[in-house]
């Protein structure tokens, strides 16, 4: 699915998302998350291991909501599916998300054993309020 220009621009600056998966019994489970994209994929990563990752593991569907900083009215719904979930780059990707965030060169909460994990998201559908 193409992302419309706007949510491209939100994506590519510096607005948090809000990342909702399925527990194992149906719940909602969300967590706030840097991200990023690849073209019209949704990209982020976190840690082997977490509730997410492992909600992701068990059912590919996601939801992610992302929200302008310049513009408090402007925010985007998108469903999606995961497509791919990665290790080989997964401390390369955490530490471009930090450079974009906080202007660090590197992920500075890496600690000795963590195991990150980046993943694709393909949009299936996208809700906006403009």
């Amino acid at each position: 699915m193409e992302l419309p220009d706007p949510l491209r621009q939100l994506l590519d600056g510096k607005a948090f998302a809000h990342l909702t998966t399925l527990d194992p019994d149906g719940h909602p489970q969300a967590s706030a998350m840097w991200i990023m994209r690849d073209g019209d994929n949704i990209v982020f990563n976190t840690a082997k291991g977490r509730r997410k990752h492992r909600n992701m593991n068990l059912d590919p569907r996601v939801a992610v909501s992302v929200n302008s900083v310049e513009d408090d009215y402007l925010n985007y719904s998108i469903q999606g599916k995961v497509i791919e979930m990665r290790e080989s780059d997964g401390v390369e990707i955490i530490d471009t998300l930090a450079r974009k965030y906080t202007e660090s060169d590197h992920y500075e909460w890496l600690t000795p054993g963590m195991v990150r994990v980046t993943v694709i998201v393909e949009p299936t559908r996208v809700a906006s309020n403009h």
